[in-house]
């Protein structure tokens, strides 16, 4: 049986995700857990606590984790890679991704949820690693722009397909119309 903390986070995700940040209140979220509204309150103080808890923990650290992607490759291989797990977390997560993009845009994400800004950042600093050690004249900035705006695409505007349910030749041929648009 799962404790109230957990019954409160599946729930509150599930009305964030419908209704957007705003529009959530924590009354309708103590219902849906079958908690009271004290209770709610009395493990996460505040609804923005609430909001960055079910997030965090939905999402766990794959959304800023260290991508670890081997500097040895080559950049075409090293590109694939990068937007491959890039869009395995969000394909995985696409409702909240899709949340996390509408409240992005309505300006009520708390920075430290702001998924666009920190997919940029993580992209700039991986590929800003790699021109480095390789000495490319690419300007790592541009470059991280293109593929977050690439994978953004994806999350916003296509149904199909859903990336990590797809078998690997799939996602490879998927990714390689990516890389036509990169020009790489």
């Amino acid at each position: 049986m799962k404790n109230k903390r957990d019954l409160i986070l599946e729930a509150s995700l599930e009305v964030f995700i419908e209704k957007g940040y705003n529009l959530s209140t924590t009354l309708e979220i103590s219902k849906k857990a079958l908690v009271s509204e004290m209770t709610l309150f009395r493990h996460f103080k505040t609804k923005n606590n609430l909001f960055l808890e079910s997030i965090k923990q939905a999402i766990g650290d794959s959304i800023i984790s260290d991508l670890s992607i081997d500097i040895n490759l080559d950049f075409k291989d090293f590109t694939y890679l990068l937007m491959h797990k890039k869009l395995l977390m969000i394909s995985k997560h696409i409702k909240l991704v899709k949340m996390l993009i509408r409240e992005r845009l309505a300006h009520t994400l708390p920075q430290e949820l702001d998924f666009t800004r920190m997919m940029y950042t993580q992209m700039i600093q991986n590929i800003s690693k790699y021109v480095l050690y390789h000495q490319l004249s690419v300007n790592p900035n541009l470059y991280a722009e293109i593929m977050v705006g690439l994978m953004l695409r994806y999350a916003i505007m296509e149904e199909q397909p859903v990336y990590h349910l797809l078998k690997e030749d799939d996602q490879q041929k998927y990714l390689v119309t990516y890389l036509n648009i990169l020009n790489i």
